[in-house]
């Protein structure tokens, strides 16, 4: 009889074999285990240990390709931005600070509190918020006081005002135009040059170049703790 009786007489045979009625299963029969003991303890064949060797080498080969591949990803952090336009400079702030851009709105100025920054409050559907002028923050041409008054606000279709928020803080600020959502890596970021006043370069980060324009990466951190130390 050959060693692997189970074929032929058990479990995978014709049942015939007597010891079933008590071992109930072949893996539970002496004969079955003894076969398996000799199966593990055999010769490896000839070039077995080589094989295995050239095959455990090309995965973790293609493991250090896939970790290479994802620190690369990881590296290359993509940020996305809102554009937007004050006066003749182009603009961005991160996507994430965004809360909405709305239709221009009046803003009731505050006695002895308003000025050329701090332009006073606006109604955000039900909401008053903080407006404030990032013209005179950046130290670009102040166009503020178009927006307080009614009929300049509402003859510029292209004029937006932007809520952007920072954990408890919000503010309201508005632009000439919105030019949309931009994505970019942070390697494309180009240095500040020397022709942007220095108060608009102490919140620029850097430069990106988007429509064959150059946009103004803007400090968020930097914006928000200035208007906080400013105006609250």
């Amino acid at each position: 009889m050959n060693n692997d009786c189970w074929n032929w007489i058990g479990v995978e045979g014709d049942l015939s074999c007597p010891k079933l009625k008590t071992v109930i299963h072949c893996r539970n029969c002496p004969v079955y285990s003894m076969a398996g003991r000799g199966l593990l303890e055999r010769e490896a064949p000839g070039g077995y240990l080589e094989e295995w060797t050239d095959v455990l080498a090309k995965s973790k080969a293609a493991n250090t390709l896939v970790a290479t591949k994802e620190a690369i990803v990881r590296t290359s952090e993509t940020i996305s931005v809102m554009v937007f336009c004050l006066g003749e400079e182009w603009l961005a702030i991160p996507v994430q600070l965004l809360q909405e851009v709305t239709q221009p709105c009046i803003i009731q100025k505050l006695p002895h509190r308003s000025n050329l920054l701090f332009l006073g409050l606006v109604n955000i559907r039900g909401e008053i918020l903080l407006c404030v002028s990032l013209e005179n923050l950046l130290n670009l041409e102040d166009n503020a006081s178009a927006f307080i008054q009614k009929d300049a606000l509402l003859s510029d279709a292209s004029k937006r005002m932007i809520v952007i928020a920072s954990e408890e803080n919000r503010w309201v600020f508005p632009v000439d135009r919105v030019l949309g959502v931009h994505r970019f890596q942070l390697n494309e970021l180009q240095n500040t040059p020397v022709v942007i006043s220095k108060a608009s370069a102490a919140y620029t980060k850097g430069i990106i170049n988007w429509q064959q324009k150059r946009v103004n990466y803007l400090d968020s951190d930097l914006l928000f703790y200035t208007l906080s130390r400013r105006i609250l």
